[in-house]
């Protein structure tokens, strides 16, 4: 065997000799990371767009220059320091001020308008409660979701290593995330829009928004949005959890919330939260499979609140190192990744008679490495000629470096609304700044000045969202209309209004025709814009994808007064997208193209039914919530001729249930299920072929029990309960039957 040196591309060079191995997921050693698109091939080539949907032709290829391993940010060290500010400032800021717990209480995922609650609201949404997300034993907000209608959890890796979200057949960069009223964005790539320092523990309250709406939700909302509560405590303790189980399963949790207590306090009113935990797996498809994984993440909360009205505030570092097989391309199966994030916010709200006011300031940084040759003793060692070898084979010879990411994310958000005879009139504005630097994505000008760095290519941009909105109710109906515009410094402008009806039709909110008219638009991440490595062609013609959507539902509310309450609502949905984004592979190619589909239409319709008691009931076998949701889906395209890797394979079918029951001596059972049908296929790694995704069902299972006057909580998990094999993103197994053991004990 002779080993080539690489000339190029990225990877190692007789530069990076002496670098440290850090492909040890378990060592918790973070330092810069990337997701990308890589296939397996040559060069990248031009393509003439014959395929009939795409529209954008491939730009310059640039070169991409060799560096030395320098100047490498320690995040964790950082945010250690950070949170102890946080703390120490927080906790003697307790100055004399009016008690306010209605900040406490979280908002309605209804756009612009404060009045509109979630069962009054004019199109679908769904409320996942503190219950059901934080006392199920989910391991991760991806599998809290996992069985929500309408929302497609693709995970490349499982126990929240790394998930994409999509609404109603969208992709993953077309979801908006908000958090504690401020929206989260990842220009980097989309897939580390998860990449969240909140556990489910943490979770009060989760909202899934139905249906793109960039005037209420923001760029990004191309079909929907996710929002989640985490902030403090109303009333003191410490949560301790430990977790072990199948595959070396481990997970540690801390949870100390204190502060005023709400009940009692006339003068001074302050709730404070500090949450930490790590988790870890030697392979989610058992050891030696480089599938292992270690997580760490810490987070502080703050509420304070006065006549001068009441601040939020949170500081979050979440740290992951994983090995990636076939993540990107089964071409390459031993890929290894590292990121780290850091998110900082502060959101200000008062209220005076008719009018409120919403202040947000927000900084988010993310760190990524990609390694496409995963460096550790048990894979790929560097040789002494700087050579990276696995048994009998050696790293390609274009590939020099691991690619090193590190984005900037800053901006403003701000809100007033005015309540009249009139109805209630909103303008808000949301201004980000979006930077990236990189030895990959980018342009020269932007990148680091000093040679020695890692970063020698960068980019940065603009984007602005400013709305108008009014809201008024003539007997009956309600109806609200918004104006908004999106300006972006790299994108141009593009206006995105959006309209709502509702008809209350008993006159008391238990029946409502609903019926929305939205506009969203997304713009290209710097991913798809500027990767070229190996078999895939990201490109700078890109334009911003936008669509149209159409909706119109009937929420029913049954059984008030009895001893359960039942909800039906049911949606059909219209959404005509246009210049959608997309990677596609041409059959026979072995290039992916990055891609603008001229026009894809999407049909579907939703339904759902909730169940929850109305009051709290003991006695054996009682139902302390209930959810069944079908869903279905279809497309105007197919990727006849090509391989869609992310548009034109959302769910076709999905069927979702959710049962939480009270069992006789004292045992809990949650159970759920889900059976999910995808359109489209991809190319498999052993055969070379195209073959469809097949359907496929999962079963999951929580039995607990609480002790010591509900001080102490055991319980038992079980995923994948019937054991399937599956994959829902490529040629990326997903795990087998999974148990986890778990106790938590609740301090007061």
């Amino acid at each position: 065997m002779r080993h080539r040196k690489g000339r190029g591309g990225i990877g190692v060079d007789a530069s990076c000799t002496k670098r440290v191995h850090r492909g040890d997921a378990l060592t918790f050693l973070f330092t810069t990371n990337h997701v990308f698109k890589c296939t397996a091939g040559g060069g990248a080539k031009s393509h003439d767009g014959t395929l009939g949907l795409w529209r954008s032709s491939a730009d310059k290829a640039r070169e991409h220059k060799r560096f030395s391993m320098k100047k490498r940010p320690n995040l964790s060290l950082l945010v250690a320091c950070a949170l102890s500010a946080v703390f120490a400032t927080n906790a003697n800021a307790q100055s004399a001020m009016t008690v306010d717990t209605t900040a406490l209480k979280p908002a309605a995922v209804t756009g612009g308008f404060s009045e509109v609650t979630p069962e009054l609201a004019p199109r679908a949404l769904a409320v996942i409660g503190a219950e059901e997300a934080g006392q199920t034993g989910a391991p991760s907000l991806a599998d809290v979701l996992e069985t929500v209608p309408g929302i497609d959890v693709r995970s490349r890796g499982p126990i929240g290593i790394q998930t994409d979200l999509s609404v109603r057949g969208g992709t993953f960069e077309q979801t908006a995330l908000w958090v504690d009223g401020v929206r989260w964005s990842a220009p980097h790539t989309g897939h580390h829009l998860m990449d969240l320092p909140v556990d489910p523990e943490d979770l009060t309250r989760v909202e899934v928004f139905r249906g793109g709406a960039s005037s209420a939700l923001g760029t990004g909302a191309m079909t929907g949005a996710v929002a989640l509560t985490a902030g403090p405590s109303s009333q003191d303790g410490t949560l301790l959890v430990a977790e072990s189980g199948s595959n070396a399963w481990m997970r540690a949790k801390v949870t100390h919330d204190f502060g005023s207590d709400l009940k009692t306090a006339t003068g001074s009113v302050a709730r404070h939260r500090i949450s930490a935990s790590r988790t870890g797996t030697n392979g989610t498809l058992g050891s030696g499979t480089n599938t292992d994984a270690s997580i760490l993440r810490a987070r502080y909360a703050g509420w304070l609140a006065g006549d001068w009205g009441s601040l939020r505030t949170s500081l979050g570092y979440a740290g992951k190192a994983f090995g990636a097989l076939n993540f990107y391309t089964s071409a390459f199966p031993y890929q290894y990744e590292e990121t780290q994030t850091i998110q900082g916010q502060a959101v200000y709200t008062k209220a005076w008679d008719n009018l409120a006011i919403e202040a947000a300031l927000h900084h988010r940084t993310h760190v990524d490495e990609f390694q496409l040759y995963r460096e550790h003793e048990d894979y790929y060692v560097q040789t002494d000629d700087g050579f990276l070898v696995f048994g009998v084979d050696t790293a390609a010879s274009w590939y020099s470096a691991p690619n090193n990411h590190i984005s900037h994310t800053t901006g403003g958000r701000y809100v007033a609304r005015y309540a009249s005879s009139l109805g209630e009139t909103f303008v808000s504005a949301d201004v980000r700044r979006e930077f990236i630097k990189s030895n990959v994505l980018g342009v020269d000008s932007l990148g680091d000045e000093d040679q020695e760095s890692v970063y020698q290519l960068g980019d940065v941009r603009l984007n602005t969202d400013v709305a108008v909105g009014h809201r008024a109710e003539w007997g009956r109906f309600a109806l609200s209309a918004t104006a908004a515009w999106n300006l972006n410094s790299m994108f141009g402008s593009r206006f995105v209004p959006g309209a709502e009806l509702a008809l209350d039709l008993a006159g008391d909110g238990s029946s409502i025709l609903f019926a929305s008219a939205n506009r969203s638009v997304r713009h290209p991440s710097y991913t798809d814009l500027y990767y070229r490595v190996g078999g895939a062609q990201g490109s700078r013609d890109l334009q911003s994808e936008w669509a149209d959507h159409l909706e119109a539902g009937v929420r029913l509310s049954l059984g008030n007064g009895g001893d359960y309450a039942v909800q039906f609502e049911q949606a059909l949905y219209h959404r005509q997208g246009h210049d959608l984004i997309d990677w596609a592979q041409p059959n026979g190619s072995d290039t992916t193209f990055a891609i603008n589909l001229r026009e894809v239409t999407f049909t579907g319709i939703e339904t759902v039914v909730n169940v929850t008691p109305t009051q709290s009931r003991s006695g054996d076998l009682q139902v302390r919530y209930a959810r069944l949701g079908f869903t279905t889906m279809e497309a105007s395209e197919t990727s006849a001729g090509f391989e869609s890797n992310y548009v034109l394979d959302g769910l076709k079918t999905k069927i979702d249930a959710s049962v939480g029951l009270s069992l006789t001596l004292g045992f809990l059972l949650d159970a759920r299920w889900s059976y999910q049908d995808r359109l489209g296929g991809y190319v498999s790694g052993e055969t070379g072929q195209e073959v469809e995704y097949d359907p496929f069902s999962l079963v999951s299972l929580t039995l607990s029990r609480h002790f010591a006057d509900d001080a102490f909580r055991a319980y038992l998990r079980v995923d994948n309960a019937m054991d399937f094999e599956y994959v829902d993103i490529g040629n990326v197994r997903q795990p087998r039957r999974w148990l986890r053991l778990g106790f938590a004990y609740q301090m007061k």
